[in-house]
């Protein structure tokens, strides 16, 4: 009885010692996703960047497919839905490195003829900015259907520095990471417009049913 009443007795503490451990281990897990959320929003971002000047940077969330444009202090951040990306540059001392634009839909094209000239001239005034031999300037430039703030511009680099020197090199890395994520988003932004149009497409092609054959269906 002595040796039976022990082994209920250790089986009983084992099992409160795991489920005291769970609990302990649950709530830290809890703690670091409200730690991560980008204060004043409930965006938690799968990578995070945020410019040398502090006033420009972004997050990204892979699985709801949504962007955080992070600003000033004093400014609140933007949170955007990847099917309102327009275009992505890089820029190296007011000169396009590489970029990104969407292909669809009619909307989206409009919208780039429409600011196209705009994009251009911001990218240029860092030419006359830069112009300055030492001095290496390096930004993204996210370019959103908003026709208010359709540039947001988060910098990687903008100091006297050596073109191709470690710093330059590491900021230009990075800002290349970025440009490829948003590379991979607006082709998802270009497929998710492709599957909505499709439906629409076809409904039109469909002939027109008789209203009371439908109601008759249903």
């Amino acid at each position: 009885m002595d040796f039976t009443l022990m082994f209920v007795v250790l089986l009983v503490c084992l099992a409160l010692g795991a489920i005291l451990l769970t609990v302990s281990l649950s709530h830290p897990t809890k703690n670091k996703k409200e730690e991560s959320r980008i204060q004043g929003t409930n965006f938690i971002p799968s990578q995070m960047f945020m410019g040398t000047d502090g006033a420009g940077g972004i997050a990204v969330n892979d699985q709801t497919l949504k962007i955080c444009l992070l600003q000033s202090p004093t400014v609140p951040p933007r949170l955007i839905h990847i099917s309102s990306l327009i275009g992505s540059f890089l820029v190296k001392n007011g000169e396009v490195l590489k970029e990104t634009l969407r292909t669809g839909p009619k909307t989206i094209l409009l919208f780039q003829k429409l600011m196209e000239a705009n994009a251009e001239r911001l990218i240029k005034s860092w030419q006359t900015v830069s112009s300055q031999k030492d001095n290496q300037r390096i930004d993204l430039i996210v370019w959103i259907h908003d026709e208010d703030e359709p540039f947001h511009v988060v910098n990687f680099l903008n100091m006297e520095t050596k073109e191709g020197g470690i710093l330059f090199e590491k900021s230009l890395g990075t800002a290349t990471h970025w440009h490829k994520v948003l590379d991979g988003l607006l082709l998802q932004a270009d497929q998710l417009a492709c599957l909505q149009t499709e439906p629409d497409q076809e409904a039109t092609e469909q002939p027109t049913k008789n209203p009371a054959l439908t109601n008759a269906a249903s």
